[in-house]
């Protein structure tokens, strides 16, 4: 009987990304490798601890090696990260909602904390007139130097 399953990777051509500075920011960069037979785990001693190392037929990742428990944890803090984004959007709909009462607190919250004090410029609106009186007018000679 024919198996329908096709033959296992043996893994021999990876992708190694690892951090290297480039220019001046450190980057991920990509490094094809070939892993020849009897290729062991313990052989990726020389990897730091940011560096990834991926088949590049069957992209399985090599390096490091995740166990299910950390898979499950790294899940469960994803799924923490997305109830807490969606809890805080939730929450600043509420506040969006309440604006009269938001001002009345952020006055009561100003005269407890200590703040800077500003005072707001008063608009003082001008005539043609005036404007008219303050400005210069420039010869021909002076628009031909600036263009």
């Amino acid at each position: 009987m024919e198996s329908s399953a096709p033959p296992a990777c043996r893994h021999e051509y990876v992708k190694i990304y690892q951090r290297k500075i480039k220019g001046l920011e450190r980057r991920l960069v990509a490094t094809k490798a070939y892993l020849p037979v009897g290729f062991k785990m313990a052989d990726f001693g020389h990897l730091s601890e940011g560096s990834y190392c991926f088949c590049t037929k069957c992209r399985a990742r090599l390096f490091p090696k995740r166990t299910a428990a950390d898979k499950a944890a790294a899940r469960l803090a994803n799924q923490q990260k997305i109830a807490n984004a969606e809890s805080l959007a939730a929450i600043e709909d509420l506040e969006d909602g309440e604006g009269i009462k938001d001002e009345t607190t952020e006055e009561s919250s100003k005269e407890t904390s200590n703040s800077i004090h500003v005072e707001e410029l008063e608009i003082i609106p001008l005539e043609l007139e005036d404007l008219a009186e303050s400005s210069s007018e420039m010869t021909a000679s002076e628009e031909e130097d600036e263009g």
